[in-house]
């Protein structure tokens, strides 16, 4: 069967998403030992350089998940799942127990990861895509 077209802008989005995360432990690296942005953020350089690993775990995990998303892995469509899952619960905790500065984040957090579960679970082509 011929990949949806919505699991596949999924999947590249999930790909482009790691890459960014790996571009942004780059940008914290080459920050780590500036005292404007260490005191700005309140962190040490040894935040930021656990951070900046942080991201290149996530991003290589975003990449290869996101290409295994595109072929119908369906450990990857669980995997992305359960981080949308996390990702609405906690943009409804954002929601109900932070100020009102973080409603539209909030609220964008929520709705993208609906939109993500739909179509990952919620769509006939889908469900028949994984299900090779």
């Amino acid at each position: 069967m011929k990949r949806p077209v919505l699991v596949t802008v999924i999947g590249i989005l999930t790909v482009i998403n790691g890459i960014a995360q790996a571009i942004f432990g780059i940008v914290l690296l080459s920050l780590r030992n500036d005292a404007e942005f260490l005191s700005d953020t309140d962190l040490t350089t040894s935040n930021v350089n656990s951070i900046a690993v942080a991201c290149f775990i996530m991003s290589v995990l975003l990449v290869v998940f996101g290409t295994r998303l595109l072929k119908g892995s369906n450990i990857s469509r669980m995997i992305v799942g359960v981080v949308q899952v996390a990702s609405l619960g906690f943009g409804i905790y954002a929601l109900i127990a932070l100020d009102s500065s973080n409603i539209p984040s909030a609220v964008s957090s929520i709705v993208g990861s609906l939109v993500v579960l739909y179509f990952l679970f919620g769509t006939e082509k889908a469900k028949q895509f994984f299900a090779q």
